[in-house]
């Protein structure tokens, strides 16, 4: 007895001298994700709004009314990967030069940052401690700035928005709700159609006004597109170069450009497997399984990728596998954002493709493979029916 009083204040003196810390202090802080949001901001600074461009030239050109915009802009430059409603909310912007309108954009997708992780953690029937929190913090900032900082790409930053605002839409049974939250994902982002299965966590009466609203709300978005020209429909077909470090080459797909499957086949697995998240009671991992399948199955390796799979892994850490460390956050920030830092020990083209298919592969596997807790249980009791034996 005397033992186990003594462990028990070694733990409290422990626990309070941890706290006493003045870095655990500030991690529990409300305003510490603002903060290192600002300092990761401020160093991308130097290089910033490099994308930006492709909305400002994309919105003048579905406001015009020549043969290569309006209706037909996605026919006439399949390049511009954004969906309509990008633009719809970068229009008033317009009138504002670039650079400004840019810096506009860019505070605006960096204070996203901390307001949706913030919404992450008060989802219905979740208990995310100040520490938690913080700990999401410090690795999701770092790669939520170089997305609003560095690359300022606005479609990304509203498909992942409307994400969350549809989780917390399909956690209160809001079918209509949520199904158009998850549709304007998809009209910010086209890749976001592949959320959809998250829909299926509604009670199974409200699937069917779920899927009707979803459908109408993609149809509303990119139908007149699709009438005024027919052409729209191959403007996935839009390639890019399969680098050196992607990670298809690891599968042998060495390819120069985006094979024709790769974009259906992003879409196609991405919801299979969310099917099968969804099947095994975590629709919550859906948004990880989505954007690793995504990222391991693209040919590109732009480094704002990583901030809407970061964002969703931290989803995971703290709503499914709800442990102090957002671990599997930290293996993507590790396998996917370290290695681009790291100067002359940075790995070599080959190297980087492997890792990054190795990272990806282990998010789908541990969104999918078996619960750890409920393996620790079944040791535990293992172990504990073979001593008392």
């Amino acid at each position: 007895m005397a033992v186990v009083e003594a462990q028990e204040t070694r733990v409290v003196v422990s626990a309070q001298q941890e706290r006493a810390l003045p870095v655990v202090r500030w991690i529990e802080a409300a305003w510490f994700p603002w903060f290192w949001m600002g300092v990761w901001a401020v160093m991308n600074a130097t290089d910033a709004l490099v994308s930006w461009h492709f909305v400002v030239s994309g919105g003048a050109l579905l406001r015009s009314s020549g043969q290569l915009g309006g209706l037909h802009l996605y026919a006439t430059h399949p390049e511009l990967q954004m969906g309509p409603l990008t633009f719809l909310v970068a229009a008033p912007l317009s009138a504002i030069p670039e650079w400004v309108s840019g810096l506009l954009a860019s505070v605006a997708i960096a204070a996203a940052g901390p307001l949706l992780l913030h919404a992450v953690s008060r989802l219905p029937q979740v208990n995310v401690t100040a520490r938690q929190r913080g700990l999401a913090a410090v690795v999701l900032m770092p790669v939520w700035a170089e997305l609003a900082i560095h690359y300022t790409h606005l479609d990304d930053a509203l498909a992942l928005a409307l994400l969350v605002a549809a989780l917390h839409a399909v956690s209160r049974g809001r079918a209509a709700t949520a199904a158009l939250l998850l549709a304007a994902s998809a009209d910010a982002k086209p890749w976001a159609l592949a959320f959809v299965p998250v829909l299926l966590a509604l009670p199974r009466e409200r699937w069917q006004r779920a899927a009707w609203s979803w459908v109408a709300g993609i149809a509303l978005a990119w139908l007149p597109f699709v009438i005024a020209d027919p052409a729209t429909l191959h403007a996935g077909r839009f390639s890019i170069p399969n680098v050196a470090s992607s990670s298809l080459r690891p599968f042998g797909v060495t390819s120069p450009e985006t094979p024709v499957w790769d974009r259906p086949a992003q879409v196609l697995l991405g919801v299979a497997l969310g099917l099968v998240a969804v099947l095994r009671r975590r629709w919550i991992v859906v948004p990880a399984l989505v954007l690793a399948v995504r990222m391991l199955l693209d040919p590109g390796t732009y480094p704002y990728y990583t901030s809407g799979l970061v964002l969703a892994t931290v989803i995971a850490d703290l709503l499914w596998r709800r442990t102090r460390w957002p671990w599997l956050s930290m293996i993507v920030v590790a396998g996917l954002y370290v290695p681009r830092h790291l100067g002359p020990l940075t790995p070599t083209d080959a190297g980087l493709g492997v890792l990054r298919a190795a990272t990806l592969l282990l998010v789908i596997a541990v969104t999918l493979g078996p619960d750890w807790r409920v393996v620790a249980r079944r040791l535990t009791s293992w172990v504990g029916d073979a001593v008392s034996s």
